[in-house]
């Protein structure tokens, strides 16, 4: 991946900007995005929504550390996009995977041209000129990842480019909803934990592409694992308030066994029912923190929590706490007092 500066994550719109300044501004932000492209629109009426977010220091000659650089896009009106002969002069290399969320879209590139339609992902590569159509109203999302590294995990990478029958279709949902968790930055605080999302990213992008036997079994103990273990977290914390979760619902939902879902958190030093505790504990333990709530019973707290009998929250809140629910409440209203 050439050298590039780790940006901290931006927005870019063009509602706010006129016919005439939106291309030349588009063209600066792609110089930031997982491709550098000139772009063209049919209508004037086009506006652009964009996400751009990076993950690892994008230090090239260290084959340890390994940039993502990610765009998510929506569009009201058909463009294209070009990387011309031109712009290959910056001497990025990166391979592309785009997946389309919402619509189509048509990719030429190296001789090959394909459709992609929702939920279908395209390879493309920053290495040779390329043509990207989007026909209409559409939303995607394509991650930029080295070349290098997706080689050497993904040997037949060169093959799947502009070839969507080459992905393997179950691993791109995965991709997508793991992107998706990590848009709130705030949970990678650190250039170690950046540096491992990195890596998970290069791992789902080479089992999506093709991953060979020992570079899967790698991938799939370390990227597939995590970006599995967060989806769970992420469905855990929907389902929290709708009563008990279950390693079975879980594994229905998420295609996999319950022996699976298990092992998932056992990885992690606990099991699923502590980590569900610990969650509907943390939900009580901010509602009866929060001042604004204090006409609620602590009962109605703990039922909405999930909790479906009052003396095991009591008996899970004191001994997790070291503190009774009311005893939690009583300080914080003496402190809002202290306040007054």
């Amino acid at each position: 991946m050439s050298a590039v500066p780790n940006d901290q994550p931006f927005r870019f719109s063009t509602r706010s900007l006129t016919p005439a300044e939106r291309l030349p501004a588009w063209y600066e932000v792609f110089c930031r995005s997982a491709s550098r492209r000139f772009c063209s629109v049919a209508d004037e009426a086009c506006h652009a929504d964009m996400q751009i977010w990076s993950f690892g220091p994008g230090d090239s000659s260290n084959a340890s550390a390994t940039q993502v650089r990610i765009q998510r896009t929506t569009l009201t009106h058909a463009i294209e996009t070009h990387r011309t002969r031109e712009l290959l002069t910056d001497g990025c290399d990166d391979l592309v995977l785009t997946i389309q969320e919402a619509s189509e879209s048509s990719v030429t590139q190296c001789g090959r041209e394909v459709m992609a339609n929702a939920g279908a992902g395209v390879l493309t590569s920053n290495a040779d000129v390329s043509a990207m159509s989007f026909g209409g109203s559409s939303k995607f999302v394509s991650v930029a990842v080295s070349r290098k590294i997706i080689m050497a995990l993904a040997p037949g990478a060169e093959d799947a480019i502009a070839k969507p029958t080459h992905l393997d279709s179950a691993v791109l949902p995965l991709l997508v909803s793991y992107l998706g968790i990590l848009e709130d930055q705030s949970a990678v605080q650190s250039p170690e934990v950046a540096q491992a999302v990195s890596l998970h990213i290069h791992d789902l992008c080479a089992l999506a592409i093709g991953a060979s036997r020992d570079a899967a079994e790698l991938a799939g103990g370390r990227g597939l694992r995590v970006a599995r273990l967060r989806m769970l977290k992420d469905d855990i914390a929907r389902h929290l308030r709708h009563g008990p979760v279950t390693a079975a619902d879980l594994a229905r939902r998420h295609r996999v066994t319950p022996r699976y879902v298990h092992k998932l958190f056992e990885t992690e030093g606990m099991s699923l029912s502590q980590f569900v505790r610990a969650k509907r504990l943390a939900l009580v333990h901010r509602s009866l923190s929060n001042p604004n709530l204090a006409d609620r019973t602590i009962g109605a707290l703990a039922f909405e929590a999930g909790y479906g009998d009052l003396s095991t929250f009591n008996h899970d809140f004191r001994r997790h706490y070291g503190m009774t629910p009311s005893a939690l409440r009583a300080a914080v209203i003496a402190a809002g007092k202290g306040k007054a």
